[in-house]
């Protein structure tokens, strides 16, 4: 499924009205990062009971700083190979701007990881905090702007 394809289908199954207005209008954001992203659908490792897998790491100067990430596989097998034989973990798809926007509810982890296809360069590491000041921002200018509604952020 196309980006754009991706957010009509968040406004379309948005729970409720302004949640949809919400999604319309840092829709650019979520296409501009989803864009720098190299594939549209990605896999994440989830338990039986539909939770995403996170994992805590540890800095290398700093053992005691620490964040909470979730890995985004760009395949299915990537994912496969990371579960490690698990029974308790399964792979489900998820659009890159799906992914984004759930990260913004997703108070306890700090970043989504989108590791790339082997060998094919570096992963890509969305902080929500930063994607949380971005949207922020977009939102206070589209305020000063006048075209949000005054309910919204």
């Amino acid at each position: 499924m196309d980006i754009e394809k991706q957010i009509q289908t968040l406004i379309d199954e948005a729970p409720d009205q302004i949640t949809g207005e919400a999604i319309a209008l840092v829709a650019p954001l979520l296409k501009e990062i989803a864009e720098q992203l190299p594939t549209e659908l990605y896999y994440v490792l989830q338990s039986l009971g539909q939770g995403w897998v996170m994992t805590t790491l540890r800095g290398r100067q700093d053992p005691k700083a620490t964040k909470t990430v979730v890995y985004a596989y760009p395949s299915l097998e990537a994912a496969a190979l990371s579960a490690a034989d698990n029974p308790q973990m399964m792979a489900l798809p998820h659009p890159s701007t799906h992914l984004l926007f759930q990260l913004l509810s997703l108070k306890q982890v700090d970043s989504i990881i989108f590791m790339q296809e082997k060998g094919k360069g570096q992963s890509v590491e969305v902080p929500r905090a930063m994607l949380e000041q971005a949207m922020r921002s977009q939102l206070q200018q589209l305020k000063a702007k006048g075209e949000t509604p005054t309910d919204i952020a």
